[in-house]
């Protein structure tokens, strides 16, 4: 069993850390450790080649650990298992487990079929978009001494300066000016805010949202919106699923999973059940 996290003092990691040792040495189970160094491609190819000699892997970390293995282990037959310790840790949110619940799905028989997304050969697991997603990470810069709440005040700066977009798709539609366009693969980004409460994670599509304030007065009543859940009634936002979507406007971010990973023209489509996540019983179609 292959556990890849990335390294750091955080309490909450290294609880994770000693419990897997100790469950291993209960069980005479095997690991092998793998400490990202926080070059992406380095550790992606050294992940890919440690998964052609192990069936599972665990991630002890966040969205953005989860995103790098997600990435290597694609096309593998490896099974996925979490122990959210990160700043967000919006992709395990989404399933409502507890701490145990989660170590308890560690050495689990069942596991679920889980789509993703995927951006040219970069997959996601959450959400991708373009506008001002991407300039709220842009401007971040992968500092998050705030912790959660670095996304809020982070989006709170970008409100008044992050310029609006105009998007053209090889559908055949133009979208006015507005304030982002995301593509969701699961309903959370941003240490908890939920701007695509109807997304799914196995129903084989993409919930597309346009946001289409352009002035500061609007983008703030969606970003307070979005913050209690009631965003979806405000008439700057609309909604629609998508299998795929081409953006043929150039020279836009695109963002996902909070990294910068494009720039468009892209295509960004949904992969069904591309992944198989270690589950509890029960959990949507657990087999």
């Amino acid at each position: 069993m292959l556990v890849v996290y990335k390294p750091g003092s955080g309490r909450k990691l290294q609880r994770h850390v000693r419990w897997l040792r100790a469950q291993a040495e209960q069980r005479q189970i095997p690991l092998s450790w793998y400490e990202t160094s926080g070059f992406y491609g380095r550790d992606e190819e050294a992940i890919r080649l440690r998964l052609q000699t192990e069936s599972s892997v665990v991630v002890v970390g966040g969205d953005g650990t989860i995103n790098l293995v997600v990435n290597a282990m694609c096309g593998s037959s490896a099974l996925l298992a979490c122990l959210p310790a990160g700043t967000g840790n919006d992709f395990c949110r989404q399933f409502g487990y507890t701490e145990m619940q989660w170590r308890a799905t560690v050495f689990s028989p069942h596991s679920i079929a889980l789509d993703l997304g995927v951006i040219g050969e970069r997959y996601f697991v959450n959400i991708a978009g373009v506008g001002f997603n991407a300039d709220v990470v842009q401007s971040l810069k992968g500092q998050k001494h705030g912790g959660a709440l670095s996304y809020v005040w982070g989006g709170l700066k970008q409100l008044f300066c992050a310029p609006t977009i105009e998007l053209k798709t090889a559908q055949g539609r133009s979208l006015t000016q507005g304030m982002m366009l995301l593509l969701a693969n699961g309903r959370f980004f941003a240490a908890g805010l939920q701007p695509a409460p109807l997304a799914q994670l196995q129903d084989g599509q993409l919930e597309c949202m346009w946001f289409s304030a352009k002035s500061w007065w609007q983008r703030l009543i969606v970003f307070a919106a979005m913050l209690v859940g009631c965003h979806q009634r405000l008439p700057w936002v609309h909604r629609e699923k998508r299998t795929q979507l081409d953006i043929v406007t150039p020279g836009l971010a695109v963002e996902a999973d909070g990294d910068l990973v494009a720039t468009t023209p892209v295509t960004i489509r949904s992969l069904p059940g591309a992944i198989q996540l270690r589950s509890l019983p029960g959990t949507a179609s657990s087999d």
